[in-house]
């Protein structure tokens, strides 16, 4: 899946809330044409990203190096995305490393850039920062870089660029920031999670490059503010347009049990059980579908169904898998242990 965007909370500052309500106003009267990527840039991430959310993995990575041969940005940060939607799906520390090194060059290469369309890349590859920063913990570093990429995506907004990419990466900081300061909201700017639902919703409408991206994002929202039903619905025109996908396919079974239907959301984890057979070097989305399946049988009064995929899930082998694990899932289990008498 792609991974633009973390979904971690952010720090904000005053000077940055104080210009959101001017952006609406400049968009609408000073908006230039998208001109922040290319035709022909737009069309090379595209196919990857179409091959990437099919499972074809390596024909999006051999796409990414083949662009950055010939010297070119968007190349390195391309390899920087294919690689870490390849981890998100296939759990391959190979992949997540040579993301790592892709992303470090990209901000090395496109800091302080002054023309638009550095600024663009170096907030695109801010993002990736961000969201890797999160997978591995480093919580300040992936707030510290959100904010750098929402702040970068506000000044391009600000001079009249009006892209989905801006809004979608904008929005979501938006939303986040905002949902996690609480009731502390009012003094920092006021509520912004509205206008960074809809700058989303406009991004995931929009037919680009990273769509999936931003779909992937409004659907967590919908997730965090408990409307299962409209996360449903966008888990499953992520399916249609990427049949097989198997992480929307694992999300479609997050809003399934969510929404009290327990025989669908079954079978939406038993799929990606299967799915996953013999395809992760770290089999992490695989346990987190045993741990899925562990919660569901228990909610339907099944537990010793739910005891059998706790052993799965326990299983000695799968130790060093398990730090993977989404620490969400990890805590939603521990009252499905209590309740079955396990650890």
């Amino acid at each position: 899946m792609l991974s633009l965007h973390s979904y971690a909370p952010f720090p904000v500052g005053l000077h940055f809330l104080s210009v959101i309500a001017a952006l609406a106003i400049l968009i609408a009267f000073s908006a230039r044409p998208d001109s922040l990527m290319d035709g022909a840039a737009r069309k090379t991430f595209s196919d990857a990203m179409r091959s990437s959310l099919a499972g074809h993995h390596d024909i999006a990575e051999a796409t990414a190096r083949n662009w950055e041969r010939a010297g070119l940005p968007e190349g390195r940060i391309l390899q920087a995305v294919a690689g870490m939607s390849r981890f998100a799906d296939l759990h391959e520390l190979a992949a997540l490393e040579r993301s790592r090194k892709a992303l470090n060059e990209s901000l090395k290469r496109l800091e302080g850039g002054k023309s638009a369309r550095d600024r663009y890349l170096y907030a695109i590859a801010l993002s990736q920062d961000s969201y890797l920063a999160s997978l591995e913990g480093r919580n300040l570093t992936a707030a510290l870089s959100g904010r750098k990429a929402a702040n970068l995506c506000q000044d391009l907004m600000a001079e009249g660029y009006d892209s989905p990419d801006l809004k979608g990466i904008l929005g979501g900081y938006l939303f986040w920031k905002s949902q996690s300061l609480g009731m502390l909201r009012s003094a920092f700017g006021g509520d912004t999670r509205d206008k960074g639902i809809e700058w989303t919703r406009q991004a995931a409408s929009a037919d680009g490059p990273f769509q999936e991206a931003y779909r992937t994002s409004l659907m967590w929202i919908r997730f965090e503010r408990k409307e299962f039903a409209q996360g449903l619905a966008l888990a499953r025109a992520g399916l249609a347009a990427s049949p097989g996908n198997r992480i929307y396919r694992q999300a479609e079974g997050d809003m399934l049990f969510r929404l009290g239907r327990i025989p669908d959301a079954l079978a939406a984890y038993r799929a990606s059980w299967t799915e996953y057979v013999g395809l992760e070097q770290i089999p992490s989305n695989r346990l987190s579908a045993a741990g899925n399946l562990a919660r569901i049988h228990e909610a339907a009064g099944r537990p010793d169904s739910a005891r059998a995929w706790l052993d799965t899930l326990d299983a000695t082998r799968y130790i060093p898998v398990r730090k993977w694990l989404p620490p969400s899932l990890v805590r939603e289990l521990e009252p499905v242990r209590k309740r079955l008498g396990r650890r």
